[in-house]
């Protein structure tokens, strides 16, 4: 009889001290789950800043653009062109728009006059850049009494992705091979800018090292 209450007690003893293994499965999930969600939360913090770093990279960049331009200083502004790519300046003469592909500042004949590229600085008198989510609306009727046709006037860039996506080198006459370097550059744009005051706009890239001019639009809406 003794013998059995020894043996009971053991059994006991031994049951109490074995580890809760249901507490401690449950401790691994939530260590893991803290450990998901730190990590998910650090990623959208770096996300969030390299979008502000690059964000304000652009924003020295423009400001460099924009003071050569005022100045007209043809080397400064060829800075932003890349070297084997070009860039392409859109106008609208007519009914279509007119793409023209040029590898330095200095070559550029608009379709107005033949005036040189460095010429739009004269309408172009101050461009405080602010960053947006979308370009404001645009509506001929807001042009009737010299209004610039915006729902908002400014200086304003975005991630370019409306001008990734625009498909009107379709209608401007281009060859084959012309379409395809426009499509290839077209999706390198990075920034687009506007500049309500004048609708010209200015669409960049970058190379990993420098911010390049591909695109700049020159085309006036209402106009044709």
């Amino acid at each position: 009889m003794r013998y059995y209450l020894w043996l009971s007690g053991i059994i006991f003893v031994l049951s109490s001290c074995r580890p809760d293994q249901g507490g401690t499965h449950n401790s691994t999930l939530s260590a893991e789950g803290t450990d998901s969600g730190k990590a998910a939360q650090d990623e959208r913090l770096i996300k969030e800043a390299k979008s502000t770093t690059d964000s304000v990279a652009f924003e020295a960049a423009f400001e460099r653009f924009f003071a050569a331009l005022q100045a007209q200083d043809t080397a400064a502004l060829n800075a932003f062109i890349d070297p084997k790519q070009g860039f392409w300046l859109i106008e609208q003469p007519g009914a279509v728009p007119a793409y023209t592909h040029y590898s330095q500042v200095q070559e550029v004949k608009r379709s107005y006059q033949e005036l040189p590229f460095v010429s739009i600085a004269a309408q172009m008198q101050a461009c405080n850049l602010q960053q947006r989510e979308h370009f404001p609306e645009f509506d001929c009727a807001m042009t009737d009494n010299g209004g610039s046709g915006y729902a908002e006037d400014g200086c304003f860039y975005t991630n370019g992705s409306a001008f990734r996506q625009n498909n009107m080198w379709q209608y401007a006459g281009l060859s084959k091979q012309q379409e395809k370097q426009v499509q290839d550059l077209q999706r390198q744009v990075k920034q687009s800018v506007l500049h309500t005051y004048t609708s010209y706009r200015f669409h960049f890239g970058y190379d990993g090292q420098h911010w390049r001019l591909y695109f700049a639009d020159l085309r006036v809406p209402c106009s044709a």
